[in-house]
């Protein structure tokens, strides 16, 4: 039974939540002395980067948020997103659809694991707690935390943030529409189960910026002032004398044939030429349509993914240009992509091999200068090594992937260091989309006389190395 209890230490909330068995502590992250190292096991920067501003770390985000912490990123970070998993009691595949015939062919792979023991919640809240402790130490003093949660964890979620941060600390539960309400939602005998939760958190310091949308205003509404300006009028409402002076001295204040006062709202166009009033986003999001609405190259075949646009939104109102933003259970990668469109320095981390490797692909494929790490973890299990064939002229160097035929991905490092990080001159991925583009079979480039390193990325997750001397 799970119940919230007043604490008699002086912690971040004077409310705990109990749960039989309770495993966590609150300040038990902080006295870890000994978090383990971050290994670069690959390195797309090519050169001295000791703070390379996109990074992605296999390992679970207890240990890599402990190793950022010793590493200096305590206090440095704008927007910490996570999306762990609900507590559902499932198990989620990857689906990896390969070119070929109109039916096409479809290869899944165990994703991650989103089971657990007896009723669930305990086990759950064990595992969740320490790593959103964690994470919080990360937040600058204006940064947030955003949780994406469901209706099975965002009251947990809640009470968790407000035992580590305080209930000072809440700034907003905001209610995303993932799907419309259709099949067996709409004809089950309960309200539709469409929305998904983001719960967010920061210190003093935090503010977001919420963007603006535009709403499309009825033709015959549109009002014209005399300076020619499109507008509409609402009533004043609660405008105070003073603050309605102040509107009319800005143009913005409209009198009826009776004397009765409006607050003028002047309104722009559209892309299609239509008349529209920006508003400012509110805690309801309705406009960000679900993944299945995205362009089909965005759609990664990752279980749970997360629309562009939804991570667009939440690093563009809680960051700046520069910012760090870190999600360590990150998937396919959805947020390190927006980071990086947005102008911002990332690092994503998950224990998935499955997600490492997705999310590795992705990033890559869209020009992402990326350092791959690990924490703790063993690099990826091992696949057979691949099959290739080399053929040198001098300092031009032809490299055929033989075998696997449709790898995820793969790369060539063409001056291979023995116990050095695997640094590669080409790369290429497969492409999703309307028709899956698959990795190029065959590579040219120029490499200095010695050995030259394939490694190939499968769809499970594993990983395939070989190294040979070119002839």
């Amino acid at each position: 039974m799970l119940e919230r209890q007043r604490r008699s230490r002086n912690d971040a909330s004077d409310l705990s939540l109990n749960w039989p068995g309770r495993q966590w502590e609150p300040g038990a992250v902080a006295s870890v002395s000994a978090p383990p190292p971050l290994v670069t096991d690959e390195d797309h920067e090519v050169g001295p980067a000791p703070n390379a501003s996109a990074r992605l770390v296999f390992g679970d985000a207890l240990d890599v948020a402990g190793s950022l912490l010793a590493s200096g990123f305590e206090g440095k970070v704008s927007v910490v997103y996570v999306d762990p998993p609900f507590a559902s009691q499932a198990s989620y595949s990857y689906e990896a659809r390969l070119d070929g015939p109109a039916d096409g062919r479809v290869l899944r792979s165990l994703a991650y694991n989103d089971r657990w023991s007896g009723d669930g919640v305990g086990p759950y809240l064990d595992m969740l707690a320490p790593r959103l402790e964690a994470l919080t130490k990360l937040l600058a003093p204006s940064g947030t935390i955003w949780v994406h949660v469901d209706y099975r964890a965002s009251y947990l979620v809640r009470l968790l943030l407000d035992e580590i941060l305080g209930r000072r600390a809440f700034l907003n539960e905001i209610v995303w529409r993932r799907a419309p309400n259709l099949g067996r939602q709409a004809a089950s005998a309960q309200f539709g189960r469409t929305v998904d939760t983001l719960v967010v958190y920061g210190g003093d310091q935090a503010t977001l910026n919420p963007p603006t949308r535009l709403e499309p205003i009825a033709r015959e509404s549109v009002r014209k002032d005399d300076a020619g300006r499109p507008f509409i009028a609402a009533p004043r409402g609660d405008y105070t004398d003073q603050s309605v002076a102040r509107l009319e001295s800005e143009g913005r204040v409209h009198r009826s044939a009776t004397g009765k006062v409006y607050v003028k709202y002047f309104l722009v166009q559209d892309s299609q030429g239509a008349w529209c009033r920006k508003r400012r986003v509110d805690a309801l999001w309705t406009d960000v349509p679900p993944l299945r609405h995205s362009p089909p190259g965005e759609r990664t075949g990752f279980p749970t993914q997360k629309p562009r646009a939804l991570l667009d939104r939440v690093v563009a109102c809680a960051s700046a240009p520069g910012d760090w933003v870190v999600d360590l259970f990150a998937g396919s990668g959805t947020t390190g992509e927006s980071a990086h469109a947005l102008g911002r320095r990332f690092v994503l981390g998950d224990a998935s091999p499955v997600a490492l490797g997705m999310a590795r692909a992705r990033l890559l494929r869209i020009g992402v200068p990326l350092r791959v790490e690990r924490c703790r973890l063993e690099a990826a299990h091992e696949a057979p090594s691949p099959r290739v064939q080399i053929d040198r002229s001098g300092a031009d160097v032809r490299v055929a992937l033989l075998d696997p035929k449709e790898p995820l991905a793969w790369a060539i490092d063409p001056a291979a260091r023995r116990g050095g990080p695997f640094r590669p001159a080409w790369h290429s991925e497969r492409a999703p989309g309307v028709r899956t583009r698959a990795a190029l079979k065959e590579a040219s480039l120029t490499a200095p006389e010695g050995p030259i390193a394939v490694r190939v990325w499968h769809d499970d997750g594993s990983v395939g190395t070989c190294t040979l001397e070119a002839p």
